[in-house]
């Protein structure tokens, strides 16, 4: 029997869409098993990462993924700041 993670994230940010447009150039080739989806809703980002974790390798593959969002936010976020 497989399991799935399901991770959501929702983070409040500036020109959503643009902010979006720089996430989702990462979001190919991601490892099997992984899937994930980027969307907005007003000024709320929405990431969701969905992995089968019927491996554990998946869920080492399902962190890191999350780990490079975070870096990738947080390296727009800055250039935002300092606009």
């Amino acid at each position: 029997m497989s399991s799935e993670l399901e991770v959501t994230l929702r983070i409040r940010v500036m020109d959503c869409s643009d902010v979006v447009k720089a996430l989702m150039v990462d979001e190919v080739n991601l490892p099997k098993g992984i899937r994930t989806s980027i969307e907005c809703s007003g000024d709320e980002l929405r990431y969701t990462l969905r992995a089968e974790v019927g491996n554990p390798r998946n869920v080492l593959s399902a962190w890191n993924t999350i780990d490079d969002l975070l870096r990738n936010l947080k390296a727009i976020l800055s250039i935002q700041i300092h606009q």
